[in-house]
């Protein structure tokens, strides 16, 4: 809260259009602080930003500055008195799609006269009030600045720079954090350890990157130097974790998005919470609640077309997901290397699913992203988690269909085999984009491409046998 003013006056998809005494009288406050611009530009830049002085100041000031900056190193230019050589300023500004671009250019002579007033429109003053509040945090901010640099530029000089116990630099005491014994890294590796692990490997707490030290970052050392996304990240994994040790048996996960929430162990019914899915679901079998009304779990995966989704779904989240060849967790990668790290400190391969230690096991030779290594076979360092992992899933997929009892009918067989006919082309086309998942999977699909051959002869003598019944 900034004066009493609780909203963010800068974020232009929250502001409303304010009438026209408020746009006058902004207007004129707006020619008061930039004199050596015309009052055309000024309006113009108002209206385009609905009127709103707060906005409108802080784009003028950022296009001023843009223009100091490009200019002598003290900020100066002298203006010619010659049109073609005005000096101007390009005013950007840019929201989304939304975008607002003008050259402005200088008077030759600053603004003499401007209007003042001794009663501002509330919403004008409160914005007023917002601007001068942010102003004075900014210019704070710079001096902090300026003095970390002079500290660090006098710790050099003294040579008293600080190593970091990670990547080795140098930096002055305040761009350094410690754990809770003591021992000094940077802020920056302290970020990256923190984003790593969190989004990574998903650990509880986040011990100390001295090896051997079991100590952790105290919890005011992370609030000053991890950013708000990652702290956040942090934090519900913690609140996750302790839900799911006293509350285990309540503790629910959409099955399309795998979003945890507590629901009483009498409700089948679950409702998931995620905003971007809130999708309902069956809390037993995971079937979409729509096609369970008034049915029980049993009835449900009787139908073969249903029971055949529902387990090819199941085997598309199991080919993303690697359990932990040490403890058994189960990881999902989401971004990052292919090199998984598990909370109990064990490391496997994203690919293959090998234990390993270090990088030795992945190619090393230079090659474009994504493509195929002519020198070796061993597992890319670097691919596209979100890529549909199709070889592996369809031929799970495949042999699920070939063996269940699918001969009931000959409608179910060959329904189950035109699927598994478009599974076996999209494998292919996805084959031909991404060839370098190493040579498991090459295998796989070599295989699957000949049980594929073996059921469509299986399909030709079910025709012809049908055909011979109907001759008798």
């Amino acid at each position: 809260m900034i004066n009493g003013v609780t909203e963010d006056l800068f974020d232009y998809a929250k502001l409303a259009t304010v009438g026209p005494e408020v746009v006058m009288q902004a207007a004129d406050l707006l020619m008061a602080d930039f004199r050596m611009l015309s009052c055309q530009d000024i309006k113009w830049a108002l209206n385009a930003l609905k009127g709103h002085y707060a906005i409108t100041r802080k784009a003028l000031c950022e296009a001023l500055k843009k223009w100091q900056e490009s200019g002598d190193p003290s900020g100066k230019r002298r203006r010619s008195r010659t049109s073609s050589e005005r000096c101007y300023i390009d005013f950007h500004f840019e929201h989304g799609s939304l975008k607002f671009d003008k050259r402005m250019f200088f008077l030759e002579n600053d603004r003499r006269y401007c209007r003042t007033y001794s009663n501002l429109e509330a919403s004008l003053q409160k914005e007023l009030s917002f601007y001068q509040q942010k102003a004075k945090e900014w210019a704070e901010h710079e001096d902090f600045l300026l003095a970390l640099q002079v500290n660090e530029d006098e710790y050099k000089k003294d040579g008293q720079l600080i190593e970091c116990g990670c990547c080795y630099g140098e930096f002055a005491f305040e761009k350094m954090t410690q754990c809770s014994d003591g021992h000094l890294f940077c802020k920056e590796c302290l970020v990256k350890y923190a984003q790593e692990a969190v989004f990574g490997s998903g650990k509880l707490e986040l011990s100390c990157m001295e090896g051997g030290c079991p100590c952790s970052y105290p919890v005011c050392e992370l609030e000053k130097v991890l950013p708000e996304n990652i702290l956040c990240k942090y934090y519900e994994r913690q609140a996750e974790e302790a839900v799911a040790a006293t509350c285990a048996d309540e503790l629910v996960r959409c099955p399309f998005c795998n979003f945890p929430a507590l629901l009483d162990k009498d409700m089948s019914l679950f409702s998931c919470p995620n905003p971007r899915c809130r999708k309902e679901s069956c809390r037993k079998c995971h079937v979409q609640w729509k096609q369970h009304v008034g049915k029980t779990c049993e009835q449900v995966l009787e139908r073969d077309e249903i029971r055949m989704r529902v387990l090819f779904e199941e085997r598309m989240t199991a080919a993303r997901v690697r359990k932990c060849v040490k403890c058994g967790t189960g990881l999902v990668k989401s971004e990052g290397c292919n090199r998984m790290s598990c909370r109990c400190g064990s490391f496997m391969c994203y690919l293959c699913r090998e234990p390993i230690t270090g990088y030795n096991h992945f190619c090393q030779h230079a090659r474009s992203p994504g493509a195929p290594c002519r020198h070796c076979r061993k597992c890319s360092l670097w691919t596209d988690p979100t890529v549909r992992p199709c070889v592996a899933t369809v031929f799970l997929s495949y042999l699920f269909c070939r063996c269940s009892p699918l001969g009931r009918s000959q409608e179910t067989f060959f329904s189950s085999l035109a699927l598994i006919t478009n599974l076996v082309t999209e494998a292919q086309n996805h084959w031909q984009i991404n060839a370098a998942t190493g040579s498991k999977a090459v295998n796989e699909l070599e295989q699957f491409q000949n049980l594929h051959k073996s059921t469509t002869a299986g399909k030709e003598r079910v025709i012809r046998q049908t055909q011979k019944k109907d001759e008798y």
